[in-house]
């Protein structure tokens, strides 16, 4: 009787276990569960007055590999694996959140000479004290490994912003029509095409290959391109389309069809931005300035921002659980520290040195080099590309995304003490 009782006993227990893990592995309960856990964080965060995005960062990496390790790869073969579908909606919540925030800004006022200036000091200053670092405190790789081009790829991964960090601050700030602003994010979207072709260089100084001057010169043209015939066409030919679809669209009923096809081209944008080089997020924000004086702004705005509520906070929190804090050595973490503590100097001093000699005030200066540290998916693209590529090790590869972590997680309360007091700019009424 007693091994009856226990053999019921161990069938109820691996039942209700496979159960779990088949609940855990269910596409609609991990979307339920983040959407869930980030409603929760935002409260717990608001209530201790600190940016609901950090709570979302932290909460992510409570649930993911590092803690409780509800969200791990590997899942069993026709089953939804959780870590990469965490990464298709971390992708989908960055290309709204970018495609919004393209909205709120005019392209005239975003590409300017001061931004491109101010982005280049971003980029040169950070790269050479990163590479200066490394060389100094990392070990030999070991065999197969190519220390120098290590060290040049660790400054690499200091020199592109995320872009969707800061401009998560200062939406929550309602900030982004400030001049500040304007030129926070200009600076921060030339900074991340300039942080593609450093790791087109990057990737050519590894393992003695040299640089490939053709494919270099050819990322640099087609993102300038982009970025520049983008916009102004999605400006002169793509709303004048869309506003007069829209237009069409109310006479018969369909009210929503002007804001789907600028989403189209959103996403259009994001995939030609990938199949370029450059990120897709650069592609949304693209996208969206080019909306930024149509007669419909308003309304896309208010269309947005609905998806926005859903997919921005699974994207910071998918930021957490792409993270496993497991990885990284006790010898690891204090390069990885230190490695932050330069991350945030370097673009404080590249970008806000220049921004002060362009003649913008001390404040502004500082939080512009401050908005410019945060570094998260984009180090973590640097980074994964690297371990890909042989030229960096694993362990090196969780240092430099936990520095992105933790300078994702530091930059909203250092932005939004600095940018305390910033007036904000006038609502935007519908015409």
């Amino acid at each position: 009787m007693p091994d009856v009782i226990h053999d019921i006993c161990w069938g109820s227990e691996r039942l209700l276990e496979g159960l779990f893990e088949g609940i855990l592995e269910n596409l609609w309960f991990q979307l339920s569960l983040l959407l869930t856990v980030a409603t929760a964080s935002s409260f717990l965060f608001a209530r201790f007055k600190q940016p609901k995005i950090i709570g979302q960062i932290v909460v992510g990496i409570v649930i993911g590999p590092s803690v409780l390790g509800l969200f791990v790869a590997g899942s069993e073969a026709g089953a939804v694996d959780p870590m990469e579908m965490v990464e298709r909606l971390a992708e989908l919540g960055a290309i709204i959140l970018l495609f919004m925030i393209g909205l709120e800004c005019d392209v005239r006022e975003i590409y300017t000479k001061r931004s491109i200036l101010i982005a280049t000091g971003g980029v040169v200053v950070p790269w050479i004290c990163g590479f200066a670092l490394a060389e100094l405190m990392l070990p030999d790789p070991g065999e197969g490994y190519d220390r120098f081009a290590q060290s040049v790829f660790v400054g690499a991964a200091l020199v592109a912003t995320s872009v969707a960090i800061t401009a998560g601050v200062l939406r929550e700030m309602g900030l982004i029509g400030s001049d500040t602003a304007k030129i926070l994010l200009g600076a921060a979207v030339v900074d991340d095409i300039l942080g593609m072709i450093v790791l087109a260089v990057s990737a050519g100084t590894a393992t003695g290959g040299g640089l490939d001057y053709e494919n270099l010169l050819g990322l640099a043209i087609a993102a300038i391109l982009f970025v520049s015939l983008g916009g102004y066409l999605g400006s002169k030919i793509a709303t004048r389309v869309i506003s007069k679809v829209q237009l069409r669209g109310v006479m018969h009923g369909i009210e929503e069809s002007g804001f789907l096809l600028a989403l189209c081209l959103a996403f259009l944008y994001a995939v030609i931005a990938e199949i370029i080089g450059i990120s897709a997020i650069v592609g949304a924000f693209v996208a969206g300035t080019s909306f930024a004086r149509c007669d419909l702004r308003a309304t896309f705005q208010k269309n947005i921002s609905v998806l926005e509520w859903v997919f921005a906070p699974i994207f910071f929190v998918s930021l957490g659980i792409l993270v496993n804090l497991k990885d990284v050595s006790a010898e690891a973490w204090v390069f990885a520290i230190v490695l932050t503590g330069v991350a945030i100097a370097t673009k404080v001093i590249g970008c806000g040195v220049p921004a002060r000699l362009l003649g913008l005030s001390k404040r502004d200066s500082i939080a512009i080099g401050i908005g410019m540290s945060p570094r998260m998916e984009v180090a973590m693209i640097i980074a994964l590309y690297g371990l890909t590529m042989g030229i960096v090790t694993t362990e090196i590869y969780a240092v430099i995304v936990l520095m992105g972590l933790l300078t994702a997680l530091f930059t909203p309360s250092l932005l939004k003490r600095t940018m305390k007091g910033t007036p904000k700019p006038p609502e935007v009424c519908p015409e």
